[in-house]
């Protein structure tokens, strides 16, 4: 604090009491206050005892407000950190997460080994409530999904392919786009929505109401009691979506074409039959199963991560979903480079 400008109090002897004459004051405001508050912080400076009893009740009270030493100036901020330096900083956070993750990962596989022989120390009563919800809960909206999406394929295809009179190309344009890119994707965006958001809130709670914490004080591992259902059930559950999404997408493909063209119900069907090989069914199939790992470790890993409000359980779900959604598409590109490597 700056020292005081000099006054009469300097003066005055250390323990002396000032008291102000206010007999002859009638009208005062706010800045009255503030004098008398400078007055007595001069006097605490001095050493001198300020003593408010002379002065109006309504003054003395709103002196009492005021605190008794000023506000101390805010701290300088630090300089930010060189630019390589934060780089740094963020990509070891980005490899210990990469580290956390891959360590779950280990975690679920060794589980879920141990599953087989029911030893993982994992109640079937949860992983069938999971499995229920990730699987059957979910038929009717990656049902709906899954429909529009290869209607609104089936009817760009035939807008465009009967400018060559190839109307019937739309059956093979359905079919392998459905199941090589279009449901394994759309289902697993549905997922990570439905369930990867519902994973990371559930977790979070849990984390906020310190369920999480009396697991690891009774020693039972949350990755076997807690994540190894999700991550389980999910994984399960989402390939056998992704034929189901297929087989909708591509009916839904079949209504709009019906509707648009002159050909006949058994030659569209024909022609997906034969248009579609074996091997794109299995690329998608094998594409569901890392997306819904992907999807369901990284909720489990959000919901541990946050907070213990209920603000951030919201937030939670928010950061799982929108790390699904991006991770499943990233993941997607990298499998096409992979299969246009490998000539699949």
């Amino acid at each position: 604090m700056a020292p005081f400008p000099q006054d009469g109090l300097h003066t005055a002897t250390p323990g002396q009491v000032l008291q102000l004459d206010t007999q002859q004051l009638e009208n005062w405001d706010t800045a009255f206050i503030s004098f008398l508050w400078d007055v007595k912080q001069a006097a605490n400076h001095a050493g001198v005892q300020f003593d408010p009893s002379t002065l109006p009740g309504p003054a003395q009270r709103l002196l009492a407000l005021l605190p008794p030493e000023p506000a101390k100036p805010p701290a300088a901020q630090k300089a930010p950190a060189p630019f390589l330096d934060r780089v740094g900083d963020k990509t070891l956070r980005c490899l210990d997460e990469t580290g956390t993750v891959a360590v779950m990962a280990a975690e679920t596989a060794k589980g879920a080994l141990k599953a087989l022989t029911g030893k993982s120390g994992m109640r079937l009563k949860d992983l069938a409530t999971d499995l229920w919800n990730a699987g059957p809960s979910a038929l009717l909206i990656v049902g709906i999904v899954n429909f529009l999406v290869g209607a609104i394929l089936a009817f760009v295809g035939l807008i465009e392919l009967r400018r060559f009179a190839a109307d019937i190309y739309v059956a093979n344009l359905v079919g392998i786009a459905c199941a090589r890119e279009i449901s394994a994707i759309m289902t697993a965006i549905v997922m990570a929505g439905r369930t990867g958001g519902a994973y990371a809130a559930r977790i979070s709670t849990m984390l906020g109401n310190e369920e999480i914490d009396a697991l690891e004080v009774s020693g039972i591992p949350v990755s076997t009691y807690i994540l190894l259902p999700s991550i389980l059930s999910l994984s399960l559950m989402m390939p056998l979506l992704y034929i189901y999404g297929t087989i909708i997408a591509i009916f839904g493909g079949f209504v709009v074409a019906m509707t648009m063209m002159s050909g006949t119900a058994i030659g569209y069907l024909t022609t997906t039959v034969n248009g579609i090989a074996l091997h794109e069914f299995i690329f998608g199939f094998i594409k569901s199963f890392f997306f819904a790992g992907f999807i369901a470790l990284a909720a489990c890993r959000v919901g541990l991560k946050a907070g213990r409000s209920a603000a951030d359980v919201g937030i939670a779900a928010t950061r799982a979903v929108v790390i699904g959604i991006v991770g499943v598409i990233a993941m997607d590109a990298l499998f096409a480079i992979i299969a246009n490597v490998l000539d699949i």
